[in-house]
């Protein structure tokens, strides 16, 4: 059975998916258009690329955590979770704009992963709540599109902001896009009833509990195959060495931000291509796991190339061409997890979620490894290829 208070909040957010549209385009526009610079950012400021790999890592360490011992607070109550989450993502930018030195690396990634867990968990969960079997491929797809969509557009806009105005602007920009998506979801009531709008006590509490009274994995896994949940922890492997090495490496090949803007908008819009002609066609075929092994193949192989490319215009091409094959992979892999978890479709989200944020966890300390041996780190770009080539194993 569906509880009443989950209905009713599906009913009010969710209304021919327009709502949660909106909500995620806002969250999209902010994290492409200031995030997108996060670790430029910190080198600007004077952190190398280890820094920059331990930002990434703990971001992708946090949900993870979360997600682990603390993932019943989030499922019990959505939009307290939707609201914390958005709390969060403004107070990370707000982070960005004020902290320095060693404050800089750790506090704001303990902002950012709390967001990924609270906001994900809930929303991907409604998505599935409202989509069909029959047509899941087209809607998630459509879904998926937001972030590649708007990745064509806002880095520009965030180039441009950084040349003209300053790292500060842009990141007040970001912040005050998550309140206005705050206020579009929660209303001016989330002044007047702050505290019982966030989650982080409640968090903090599971976290207590399941950690140090006794150590409880607050998660599910009967009935999950074991082919999904690992290509699943792949993917984030691949996403996980992503989040670190493309902006960097791109950085070192455009050498300032308004150039860089445009290679993440060329990378985005092949994404944004394959997204869009494979979702329809995926619910036509009935065979999401062939598109799922076609884009990982190909990916993973331009991965590789990408890795070993010897010019910046070899690397260019290479990462466009894998960012066409790699949109192929998140939403399909998603719809054929939650697809075998039909009855149980918020375990399916939340499982998804977990390994996809282990996974990056563990590309990161990949990327983090290299560094500390002093290896040069578009290298890690070949790990990211073979991690996307083991998702063919998806039946």
């Amino acid at each position: 059975m569906v509880p009443t208070h989950f209905k009713h909040y599906v009913l009010a957010l969710s209304h021919r998916h327009g709502s949660l549209v909106i909500l995620q385009t806002l969250v999209a526009f902010a994290n492409t258009l200031a995030n997108a610079f996060a670790l430029i950012y910190l080198i600007r400021q004077g952190h190398d690329y280890l820094d920059c790999s331990i930002f990434i890592l703990m971001s992708a360490a946090v949900p993870t955590m979360i997600m682990a011992f603390a993932s019943r607070p989030i499922l019990k109550n959505f939009p307290a979770s939707i609201t914390t989450s958005l709390i969060c993502l403004a107070l990370y930018y707000v982070a960005l704009m004020f902290l320095q030195g060693w404050q800089l690396v750790l506090i704001p990634p303990l902002l950012f992963g709390t967001y990924i867990a609270t906001f994900w968990i809930p929303y991907f969960a409604l998505v599935m709540h409202i989509t069909s079997r029959k047509k899941r491929g087209a809607a998630v797809g459509a879904y998926f599109l937001i972030f590649p969509a708007l990745t064509t557009v806002a880095p520009l806009l965030g180039g441009f902001i950084i040349t003209y105005l300053s790292y500060d602007a842009l990141f007040a920009i970001g912040a005050a896009v998550a309140v206005v998506d705050l206020f579009y979801v929660s209303g001016f009531r989330v002044l007047r009833r702050i505290r019982r709008r966030i989650i982080i006590p409640e968090l903090l509490q599971s976290l207590r509990v399941n950690l140090v009274g006794r150590f409880n994995v607050d998660l599910d896994r009967k009935g999950v195959d074991w082919r999904i949940t690992s290509a699943l922890f792949a993917e984030g492997i691949q996403d996980g060495i992503f989040w670190v090495a493309i902006p960097i490496i791109t950085f070192e090949f455009a050498d300032d931000e308004a150039t860089l803007s445009g290679y993440l908008s060329l990378f985005a819009f092949w994404g944004a291509v394959a997204t869009v002609a494979l979702g329809y066609l995926s619910d036509r075929l009935k065979d999401r796991a062939s598109i799922v092994r076609i884009g990982a193949t190909f990916g993973g192989v331009s991965l590789l190339f990408a890795a070993f490319s010897g010019t910046p215009e070899e690397y260019l091409m290479a990462i466009s061409i894998a960012y066409f094959w790699i949109a192929l992979v998140p939403s399909f892999l998603f719809t054929m997890l939650v697809d075998k978890l039909e009855r149980y479709k918020k375990k399916g989200v939340l499982l998804r979620e977990f390994f996809l944020s282990g996974g990056r966890v563990g590309g990161a300390l990949c990327v983090t490894v290299a560094l500390l041996l002093d290896l040069e780190i578009i290298g890690t770009l070949a790990i990211a290829g073979l991690a996307l080539a083991y998702v063919i194993v998806v039946r």
